[in-house]
């Protein structure tokens, strides 16, 4: 006899991203102010207009929700004659550091690959690829034995056909993802030749159009997806600082950059690098009032919630409601919040396992800050803003800060409303307010 408690805890994951078609998928556009994959679709519209490529920095909060966008935009684009080369960097790439050279090694390699698989296409020319490869070759001939013992490590079962190109790719980043001195040696010898690099992606895309533009007609589009899990400092000089390569590549692109970087970057504006887009959290509370709920938003998560989690589970339906506010409308938290509320149940979720599941989310986040963040959020509940700083940028990076649509306004999450940290600091600033008021 199965558990309906565990089977919910299986709809419950909130490191699966939902693929098209996933019963368990909710729309969530009208409240979010945001109907982002028909605005990535008229942007590569748009760009094909200009008889150009399009290059999206798109920029989110980790646990936004973006994963399951993206695999709505590579559905949405894939049907309008597009062939989407989508990869989780974060996964392929290393999850520790990352690197433009990283990014051009990764995308050289799902190119490949697309390549060899899908049967709709044939594979790139050999001629081709066999210059890519050579200079490959020339350039990390210093390195031919670390490869080769990277490629071995790891297990050629796990690379597929023994093209040169795909081995050579395959051993480069392997080696990235390694902690030797090699590591850093790879990346300098990569880097050092940036517009080769380029140029050698672009030898293989002018084939990949002429190649694929029967099946897939309006060309490739690769998207990057969680390049928001790496600081953004890092994703600075990854990316935005070599905006100049990216803007290169004769494809388009979308990449995911986290959303602080749209508050001041250490580089120039993103939107003055790339076509930016954002993707906000669903906006469940009040701008003029954080503490009033967005009754239509909260209706729409309730929803969601019970695409996961049957009403019959819920002791009382007033505690869906409750976690649809406490997850501050991010889709990432909110399965958290089930996913404890679910392991705390007996038989139904009822108000003590609502409780127990907050407390171990709050307990999370609050470790993570100072004193001086506290403030910083006390200033960020009564404003509706956040200052493009360093500290600011970092509570907007782990999602202790939230910002939505409509003006781009930001919240704290309600998570630590309740937190005597949060309260001690909200009403200092208050009597430091009123006390500046007093005295002009």
């Amino acid at each position: 006899m199965t558990d309906p408690i565990v089977e919910a805890i299986g709809r419950c994951n909130p490191e699966e991203p939902l693929g098209p078609g996933d019963p368990r998928w909710h729309d969530f556009d009208a409240v979010r102010g945001s109907n982002l994959h028909h605005r990535l679709s008229r942007d590569l519209r748009g760009a094909e207009a200009r008889r150009g490529y399009c290059h999206i920095a798109l920029a989110s909060q980790r646990g936004c929700g973006k994963s399951t966008e993206l695999a709505r935009v590579s559905a949405t684009v894939r049907n309008e004659g597009y062939l989407p080369l989508y990869t989780v960097v974060s996964e392929e790439a290393g999850s520790e550091e990352i690197g433009f050279g990283d990014v051009f090694l990764l995308m050289l390699r799902m190119l490949e690959t697309e390549f060899r698989a899908n049967k709709r296409l044939k594979p790139l020319p050999e001629k081709t690829v066999k210059v890519v490869a050579d200079w490959f070759r020339d350039v990390t001939q210093s390195q031919e034995q670390e490869i080769e013992r990277a490629i071995a490590y790891q297990g050629e079962a796990t690379l597929g056909p023994d093209t040169p190109l795909a081995k050579l790719l395959f051993g480069l980043t392997a080696l990235r993802k390694t902690t030797g001195t090699q590591r850093e040696e790879i990346r300098r010898i990569v880097e050092k030749y940036a517009d080769h690099l380029r140029d050698n992606l672009n030898h293989l895309l002018d084939d990949a159009r002429k190649i694929a533009k029967e099946a897939y007609p309006r060309g490739l589009l690769f998207i990057l997806d969680n390049l928001d899990r790496y600081p953004p400092d890092m994703i600075d000089n990854a990316v935005l600082k070599r905006s100049d390569l990216f803007n290169g590549v004769n494809a388009h692109m979308i990449f995911v950059v986290p959303i602080s970087l749209l508050h001041r970057p250490p580089s120039d504006p993103v939107g003055d690098l790339y076509q930016a887009e954002t993707l906000p959290m669903i906006t469940v509370f009040q701008r003029e009032d954080p503490r009033a709920v967005n009754d239509r938003a909260i209706d729409e998560v309730i929803q969601a919630i019970f695409k996961r989690v049957d009403r019959p589970l819920f002791s009382d339906l007033a505690l869906a409601r409750e976690l649809a506010r406490l997850s501050g409308g991010c889709p990432r938290d909110l399965l958290r919040l089930l996913n404890e509320s679910l392991l705390e149940s007996n038989e139904r979720i009822d108000g003590r396992a609502v409780t127990r599941a907050a407390s171990i989310l709050r307990g999370e986040m609050t470790r993570r800050l100072t004193r001086a963040d506290f403030k910083v959020l006390a200033g960020v509940h009564l404003d509706g803003r956040i200052d493009p700083d360093e500290a600011g940028r970092a509570l907007l990076f782990s999602r202790a800060a939230l910002e939505y649509n409509g003006e781009r306004w930001v919240g704290v999450h309600p998570l630590l409303w309740d937190t005597p940290e949060f309260k001690a600091a909200l009403e200092e600033e208050k009597r430091r307010r009123g006390g500046i008021l007093h005295e002009t």
